[in-house]
Parts: structure tokens; sequence; C-alpha cells
């Protein structure tokens, strides 16, 4: 069981496993999405960890707000306008969407596990572990899928090229994959894993906005409504009340 692991290697092994596990699911999910959609797509379907997180809740017995509901229903159709879009069909494909689609049910559930191990462990020990089982996860897949493709691009790659993927190795492992997980435990126990949603809200935005710039991506008429459906609904669902599972009611939204 559950509780026997943990007492013969402790909790934050246990915990540190469970979530780099999760983030190593979503990262790969990721990756391979992004490669065949485009940032824009990938950044907004990343985005329904916002109303999976609170679904999720629901489904653990916890009332859901009806305002979340209604997120729901207009975040799928913002996502569905969005994926319609005909400035994107050269670079987006159903496969990469759904890989997308993927990875933002492992984050949320990264996400959701994070709060409960949060009280629980150490932030030092949990994300040290974290970090390593999801190292040795990405390794092994490396060894095991990319090994003759890594030694011809290490041979055949420019200094440039070297440089661009050194870049981007060390903004994801120290940035994204260190830093903002040692802050986001402390921040999720404070205000609980469905209100964080509210800042992470703000990805798709700045994804649009960075892919304008240095990739040159356009967002057609679709793209632009759906876009801003979307936005709406994650308004909707992370300024919701905070589901209380001792309200008494169906519906625990004031």
């Amino acid at each position: 069981s559950n509780n026997a692991l943990m007492r013969i290697v402790g909790p934050s092994a246990v915990a540190g496993t469970e979530l780099g596990l999760w983030k190593f699911l979503g990262t790969t999910a990721n990756i391979y999405g992004l490669s065949q959609t485009s940032s824009d797509h990938g950044a907004f379907l990343i985005q329904l960890t916002t109303l999976i997180v609170p679904v999720a809740q629901g489904l653990m017995g916890v009332p859901i707000p009806s305002r979340i509901w209604s997120a729901i229903g207009l975040a799928l159709g913002g996502v569905f306008m969005f994926t319609q879009d005909p400035s994107q069909r050269d670079c987006a494909t159903l496969t990469g969407d759904g890989l997308c689609a993927l990875a933002a049910i492992f984050y949320a559930t990264y996400d959701l596990r994070l709060f409960k191990w949060g009280k629980i462990v150490p932030t030092n020990e949990l994300i040290t572990t974290k970090m390593m089982t999801q190292s040795l996860l990405s390794l092994g897949l490396l060894f095991v899928l990319g090994l003759d493709e890594t030694r011809t691009f290490l041979s055949d790659a420019s200094m440039r090229d070297l440089q661009l993927v050194g870049a981007v190795s060390l903004w994801s492992g120290f940035a994204v994959n260190a830093l903002a997980p040692y802050l986001q435990v402390s921040g999720q126990q404070a205000v609980g894993p469905a209100r964080a949603q509210i800042l992470y809200a703000s990805q798709p935005l700045w994804a649009a906005v960075m892919s304008y710039i240095f990739l040159a991506e356009q967002v057609g008429f679709e793209g632009f409504v759906g876009g801003i459906a979307f936005l709406c609904a994650m308004f909707l669902a992370a300024t919701a009340e905070n589901p209380d599972p001792d309200c008494g009611k169906r519906d625990c939204e004031v």
C-alpha cells in the first residue's frame, strides 16, 4: 500500500517520484504536441488545466459552482473556434492539438497532487526529488527512443544550433522545471489549486504575443473569437467561489 511504501522509503521519495512522473508525462506530451501544432494552439489547449482542476475536485465529491460548468461550455466552444482558424491550418494538426490537451490532463493531475503533497513534505525535499525523477525519466526516454537522432544531430549541428539547444535546455531546466515548481508549492498552499489557475490563465496571452513577435504566427477572425471566448471561460473558472465540501448545498457559489 501507499502507507507501507512511505514507511519504507519516506514520504518525500514517494511524493517526489509521483510528481516527477506526472510532470514528465505532461512535458513529453506537450513537446510532441507542439511539434505538430502552432504555439498559439498549444498554449490555449494546455490552459485547459484551469477547468480540469475544479472538475476533478467535483468528481472527488467537492461541490462545484454553476459558474464553473458555464465556463467549461464556453471554453470548449472557444477551443473549437480557435482550432478552426484557417490562418493556422498549415502549422496545426488534430494530433498535435490532442497531445497538448492530453498534456493539460497530466499537468492538472500534477497541480492537484502537488496541493496534497505540499502539505506533507517540505518544499526543498519535494522539489529536489521531483526534479531527479523527471530528469531520470527524460534521460531514459532519450536513450530508448532518441539516441540515434541525438548522435546525428550533435555530429551535424552548427555552433548556433548547439547554442540554441543549450539556451532552451537551460531555460526549461532551471526556470520552468526548478524555480517555477518551487514557487508553486508555497503559492498553491496559500490559495489552493483551483484559485491558483487565475495566474496560469495568463499563459495563452504571453504565448500569443511572443509567437507573433518571434515566430510571426498570425491569428485570424475565428482564432480571435475563440481565444476571447476561452479567456472569458478562464476568468469565470478562476474567479468562481472556492468549492466548499461542507456547504451542504449542491452549488456552493455565493
